[in-house]
């Protein structure tokens, strides 16, 4: 059995006989998680919406991740400058190089190379005028700013997954003007889909076809939606996957989509909390993603419903409440 496979039962142990206290936390208090760092959490969100979030949830974001298309061709100063009102020190961007296509168009139409900001564009130097206003209003913005530039790229659904070779020179084209912008405090995520619809060898085989470089990249990222229906995956799947990602790259991971269907959603995210609580110490930070899901649209019937959201949820509110707390706190034990 590999180290891998050992710590994977070494957790499953732990989960099932964690899972009963964990759970109880919808109703009553839980047990202090083990010390540790403190880790971010975060939610998809514009800054200006933090504080009704948390004074629904019981508990505060370290920050928030916005979705930003190139198309819009501006800065985030604004909202920098209110996440800085908020308290926050940090900020996580889904830097997206295209003009967004309507989902109920189909992935095919999701897919197709948009030319204006294809791989070999920016490579090139095309929209580097752009990348250069981006990076000094980030060097500028008094936050650790996270950037998750051209997300999930070895799936086929966003343009930037074709021509891997030039995806790399993108990549690195944007990451040396930020440094010559001296945009010192952004921190670069490669963040790839587990894709744990795939059986894991044909997954593998594509898993390191984008990477950049070691000295290009300073987190991983990985989407960690379970869409339910026919497609439920239970934590222990996502684990498998970001573990390969973690011994692959050499990295530490931040989750950087995060999202289970209504269906089970209590258990699952009792699940979470008791991994993270017991065999996570690599992963550095998540945001909660409970936008219109794309995913979603693609599999219809396939995938449960994910058109459900936490702040109207009483059952799930505690669970994520006491998440929250143990996981941004250096010594653990969130408040229940």
């Amino acid at each position: 059995m590999s180290m891998r496979a050992v710590a994977r039962a070494a957790w499953l142990m732990t989960a099932l006989v964690g899972l009963v206290s964990t759970a109880a936390c919808a109703t009553g208090p839980g047990q202090p998680a083990p010390d540790r760092g403190a880790k971010e959490f975060g939610i998809a969100s514009d800054p200006w919406h933090v504080d009704e979030w948390a004074a629904v949830i019981g508990a505060k974001p370290t920050m928030v991740m916005e979705f930003e298309a190139w198309s819009r061709n501006r800065t985030l100063d604004s909202h920098f400058t209110e996440a800085r009102r908020q308290g926050h020190t940090s900020f996580m961007v889904t830097w997206e190089p295209w003009t967004p296509v309507d989902v109920a168009k189909g992935k095919a139409a999701q897919h197709a190379e948009q030319p204006q900001f294809s791989n070999a564009a920016i490579a090139g130097g095309a929209l580097d005028s752009y990348i250069r206003l981006f990076a000094r209003s980030v060097a500028e913005s008094g936050l650790t700013v996270y950037v998750r530039y051209a997300h999930e790229m070895n799936g086929d659904w966003y343009p930037w997954s074709r021509d891997p070779a030039n995806y790399i020179l993108a990549w690195r084209r944007v990451v040396d003007i930020f440094h010559a912008e001296g945009a010192e405090n952004a921190r670069f995520v490669f963040s790839l889909n587990p894709s744990v619809f795939e059986d894991e060898a044909t997954w593998r085989s594509n898993l390191t076809t984008y990477w950049p470089g070691d000295g290009y990249v300073d987190y991983l990222g990985a989407t960690v939606i379970n869409f339910g229906g026919s497609k439920d995956h239970p934590v222990a799947d996502f684990v498998d996957r970001l573990d390969i990602m973690r011994e692959t790259f050499g990295k530490q991971v931040f989750i950087t989509e995060l999202n289970t269907a209504e269906e089970g959603r209590v258990a699952w995210f009792a699940d979470l909390r008791t991994w993270l609580a017991t065999d996570a110490d690599w992963v550095v930070g998540m945001v909660l993603s409970q936008h219109e899901s794309r995913g979603q649209a693609q599999l219809g019937d396939k995938a449960g419903n994910l058109n459900w959201n936490v702040t109207g949820d009483p059952h799930t509110r505690p669970i994520l409440r006491a998440l929250i707390g143990e996981i941004t706190q250096p010594t653990g034990g969130g408040a229940t």
